[in-house]
């Protein structure tokens, strides 16, 4: 997965805590509604990311 990607998600949960998620799902909304698809796609990426920081099996990795 892209680094940048992580890091960006790490800092949305940072930011947002557990509403991470939605926001950026939010924003993939306003960026579809606009018609700018590109962007849309890469919130929707973020918002992936930001859920598999979530999975348990992630945060052990990330501890090791």
């Amino acid at each position: 997965m892209n680094t940048g990607l992580n890091l960006f998600a790490e800092a949305l949960v940072f930011v947002h805590g557990k509403g991470a998620e939605s926001e950026a799902a939010k924003h993939a909304q306003i960026c579809e509604r606009l018609g700018d698809m590109e962007t849309a796609e890469t919130w929707r990426q973020l918002q992936g990311a930001v859920r598999s920081l979530k999975r348990p099996d992630c945060m052990s990795l990330r501890a090791a």
